[in-house]
């Protein structure tokens, strides 16, 4: 073989830069691309745990009376060790029998601090204004492990906004949408400690179980204590907190929650659960989602 045709048999630099970005080109297109599947995977994963909750939160009410699962059933003062016994994601156990089911692949401490910062959640648009110690220890330090009970929030009994005409949301833009919680368990103040009113709620009472939700992507921990920039009042170091609503914003694709609702059914809400509005007859707006004695 003479010299001249080992040349033409040979690669030269300009054909192997060429297949060079051809690769770099395809794997900037198929790399997101692979991103995306497995996220969908993952938040497939997340709303299959949530509906399997969503049976037990069920088989719980069917054994009390029809009494929605309580978010706890243990005040403050009884201590850390005891508030994790009374907990829902203790309560819920004998029915599901799994406590992998409480974790959502698609978690990440970060986004959901940021869904809690929004001034339309918790926040007040800054860093760290929204329950910051209930996800961090401090700024860029999430919580260890053994602080993390659910990735998943559940309902307390709260209301908020006014369903009397002139009083209400848009009209008095001041006030909230009205916004009441279906939920059970011992009620917390505008301090952030639990009260000593212990509330039950009987699935009776819920006007729409289908559209009314109890459970939903956000967090139940052990608070670290961390006060970050928040002006209201942090939740003290110990004490089992569980958020529920809007802190899930940001888990699934950048824009989107599953919530579970009280007929046992979970499904996934684009953008802020809690800004999906309806109006009532007399022009007042209620929280879809979270309204329970509304139709």
């Amino acid at each position: 073989m003479s010299l001249s045709t080992a040349r033409q048999r040979a690669f030269t630099l300009i054909e192997l830069l060429v297949v060079i970005a051809i690769i770099a080109i395809l794997t900037a297109i198929l790399f997101p691309v692979f991103a995306q599947a497995r996220e969908s995977a993952r938040a497939t994963s997340c709303l299959t745990n949530t509906r399997q909750i969503g049976t037990g939160q069920l088989m719980y009410a069917q054994d009390y009376d029809e009494q929605i699962i309580p978010w706890n059933t243990v005040q403050d003062g009884a201590g850390t060790a005891a508030q994790v016994l009374g907990c829902w994601t203790n309560l819920i156990q004998p029915y599901v029998k799994n406590k992998q089911i409480l974790f959502c692949p698609s978690f990440n401490p970060q986004s959901t601090q940021k869904a809690a910062d929004q001034g339309l959640c918790d926040g007040d648009n800054s860093a760290y204004s929204g329950h910051p110690g209930e996800l961090f220890l401090s700024p860029g330090t999430p919580l260890g492990s053994d602080n993390i009970l659910a990735h998943y929030g559940i309902s307390r009994n709260a209301t908020f906004g006014s369903t009397t005409a002139g009083d209400c949301y848009p009209q008095n833009s001041s006030n909230y949408p009205y916004t009441h919680y279906a939920g059970s368990g011992w009620q917390i103040d505008q301090y952030n400690a639990t009260t000593t009113n212990y509330s039950t709620l009987g699935l009776a009472a819920i006007v729409a179980p289908a559209k009314t939700a109890i459970i939903g992507d956000a967090w139940t921990t052990i608070s670290g204590g961390f006060s970050g920039t928040t002006s209201g009042y942090p939740t003290p170091a110990g004490l089992v907190r569980s958020r529920f609503g809007c802190e899930g914003t940001y888990r699934h694709k950048g824009d989107g929650a599953n919530l579970t609702f009280l007929d046992g059914h979970s499904k996934y809400i684009t953008g802020n659960p809690e800004s999906h509005l309806k109006n009532m007859p007399n022009g007042c707006a209620y929280e879809e989602y979270f309204a329970y004695d509304i139709e």
